[in-house]
């Protein structure tokens, strides 16, 4: 084996090296997407839950309010035919 040969084979290992460092670094960067993505998860499923309670609970008032209002007509208007009959 002559010296280029040597010299042509000692580059393309060096070439080989960077290679695998920076697919070294592209996994690293991988695996630190996938915790953060993981931690992403885990809120968005916290915050779909709080949003769940929340439409519940705005849910609930709307049917009370509807509810009083339909209270508050039904007795108006009760009061109002008391009032003609009773003239």
């Amino acid at each position: 084996m002559s010296d280029d040969d040597f010299r042509r084979l000692e580059g393309k290992v060096d070439k080989l090296a960077d290679a695998v460092m920076k697919l070294v670094l592209v996994e690293e960067r991988l695996a630190n997407q996938g915790e953060r993505i993981g931690r992403v998860e885990q809120r968005v499923v916290a915050v779909e839950t709080s949003v769940g309670r929340t439409d519940k609970t705005v849910q609930m008032w709307v049917n009370r309010g509807i509810g009083v209002w339909s209270l508050a007509i039904t007795l108006f208007a009760l009061v109002q035919f008391g009032s003609k009959f009773f003239n």
